[in-house]
């Protein structure tokens, strides 16, 4: 039987993680309620996956009923770009959104989840808001794909963007070993950036302080986006600190939220 597309970025998480672990990046480094919030959405994801997939369904089915299979001839490079495109244009709006607290509070209290941890890792894969996913737009473009009778582009796609996430969360460094070993690393990390988020430009969104920016950086894959729309930011060393400044709330309610209300945040 084939592997899902989730079971392999399982993989890939896994193996960053090994990697990790083995430089010692997680030494002292987690508390106890982010172990919590880690295992419930690995666990929680396992029965949620079955009701995302029949709401996605359902919705793009009732709004556009003549779509179903339309784009099944289209060319799989065709699909990828198109889903790729889309789908990165709409999570950085939603993005951005969600680091505005006081435009868009659920949204922003939602997504705090994956910004209260005090570092940056690959486990921050799976630090997320439960009803995150059902605002995420590669939930939806994802689904949209499978709909329009795109299989292979919808998972080159999914594959593809779920990588680059792992990749930009990783506390190793890929950018950094260019620019140090590479010769031209340095001209060649900013052509790249021209195009692409490195973990540099990512790590800064998780941070405060000098070189921290959590208001600017919003894409996952394509940095155009940000360049294009002004949010962009290259830092020229790692965030003074990682997370979010302030207090913390109580890890359930950051899980659960808006079901229940996040209550005030406390220091530790």
């Amino acid at each position: 039987m084939a592997m899902q597309p989730q079971h392999w970025i399982l993989v890939l998480v896994a193996g960053i993680f090994v990697i990790e672990l083995l430089t010692g990046r997680h030494r002292k480094v987690h508390r106890p309620r982010d172990i919590a919030i880690m295992l419930s959405v690995i666990a929680s994801s396992q029965i949620t996956r079955v009701g995302m997939a029949w709401l996605t369904a359902t919705v793009i089915g009732l709004l556009i009923p003549a779509g179903k299979g339309l784009l099944a001839g289209a060319p799989v490079w065709a699909g990828f770009i198109g889903l790729l495109l889309v789908a990165e244009f709409c999570q950085y709006w939603i993005h951005r959104w969600a680091h505005d607290s006081k435009r868009h509070p659920l949204l922003h209290g939602m997504h705090r989840t994956h910004h209260s941890a005090p570092y940056v890792n690959v486990t921050l894969m799976y630090r997320t808001n439960l009803v995150w996913p059902l605002i995420h737009s590669y939930t939806w473009c994802a689904a949209l794909g499978l709909y329009l009778g795109m299989p292979a582009a919808t998972a080159a796609f999914y594959l593809t963007i779920m990588a680059w996430n792992a990749l930009t969360h990783s506390d190793w460094r890929w950018d950094d070993a260019i620019i140090a070993r590479v010769p031209g690393g340095g001209r060649l990390t900013r052509a790249m950036e021209l195009i692409f988020v490195t973990p540099r430009i990512h790590h800064t969104h998780h941070g405060y302080g000098k070189d921290g920016k959590t208001y600017r950086n919003f894409c996952t894959m394509l940095s155009f986006y940000d360049r294009l729309f002004g949010t962009l930011h290259v830092p020229e060393g790692r965030p003074w600190r990682y997370g979010l400044p302030g207090g913390e709330h109580h890890w359930a309610r950051q899980l659960l939220y808006p079901l229940v209300p996040l209550g005030e945040a406390k220091r530790r």
